[in-house]
């Protein structure tokens, strides 16, 4: 079982966003538009920047090039080697979403790819620091995006849709119906696709085809998190984080610790468990 042996403070807000770096420092972002990078053995905030908005996703493209989506539908790139001005990112690309950035994913060494509450899906070249082109579309906010492990990408959102897209041809190969809002999606394996939905429960989505539903939240699941071959964990609105048991789908042990939403779940490269609430802190799990 995880336990929690250190809780981070620093954040004024929600912190909505959590990402590990090669370095292997976290970097969270918050609702009050700050980002802060932690060492983690210490214990301690050693860099915070300013965006523009809330920073509702994060990503590293190449080491300690950091990229911002925020509430104010920019996408901000910053260099971490060399931070010019903590308040002003290096580059801003060009403005494409018309609404809160909410995901971005990276595809490959030249591509990533962008998702909105503009109910849009973009497609970005990274040298050339411009939008490509319009993968597609939801008919609602996009909520949650992944890149899966044949390519392609699975996106989720307010329309309580599920997409499989074809990135090379931009075109949606599948899609599912769900009774409610998709909140969260992770890859479990090369045929399990998990999301986490408005109505409290988790979906296990096997070879595109066959859906089973998990309860065992009392309110939305808003973050899911592979833990091994056999385990996975959701957090949730209801504060708590639940593992399960892929294979039973029961559910084997629950962590009680943040005082808000769990927003963000991440696992470490040496295993650590962290994570991330509306609560303004950030948990270490071992």
């Amino acid at each position: 079982k995880y336990k929690k042996i250190k809780t981070l403070e620093g954040h004024k807000n929600r912190v909505v966003s959590l990402i590990q770096l090669e370095s292997g420092h976290i970097a969270t972002g918050d609702y009050d538009f700050y980002i802060k990078i932690w060492d983690i053995d210490k214990g301690e905030c050693i860099l915070t920047l300013k965006e523009n908005g809330n920073v509702f996703c994060l990503l590293e493209f190449e080491p300690n090039q950091l990229l911002t989506g925020t509430s104010e539908n920019t996408i901000g790139l910053w260099n971490l080697n060399n931070i010019n001005n903590p308040d002003k990112a290096d580059f801003y690309f060009e403005k494409k979403h018309f609404l809160w950035v909410n995901c971005l994913v990276k595809y490959n060494e030249q591509f990533f790819v962008s998702a909105s509450n503009d109910s849009q899906i973009l497609v970005w070249n990274y040298n050339k620091k411009k939008c490509e082109f319009l993968l597609g579309k939801h008919s609602d906010c996009i909520l949650t995006l992944i890149k899966l492990r044949d390519g392609k990408l699975c996106s989720g959102g307010a329309d309580n849709i599920i997409k499989v897209w074809d990135f090379n041809k931009r075109f949606c190969l599948i899609e599912f119906k769900q009774n409610s809002w998709i909140k969260c999606l992770c890859q479990f394996d090369d045929n399990t696709i998990l999301f986490g939905c408005e109505d409290r429960t988790i979906s296990i989505l096997k070879n595109y085809k066959e859906i089973e539903h998990i309860n065992g939240h009392s309110h939305s699941v808003r973050t899911l998190c592979k833990i091994d071959d056999n385990y996975f964990a959701s957090g949730s609105f209801d504060k708590k984080i639940k593992f399960w048991d892929i294979n039973t789908k029961n559910n084997i042990y629950t962590l009680e610790g943040h005082t808000g939403n769990v927003i963000c779940i991440i696992k470490l490269k040496d295993n650590k468990l962290v994570s991330c609430s509306s609560d303004k802190t950030i948990i270490i799990w071992d």
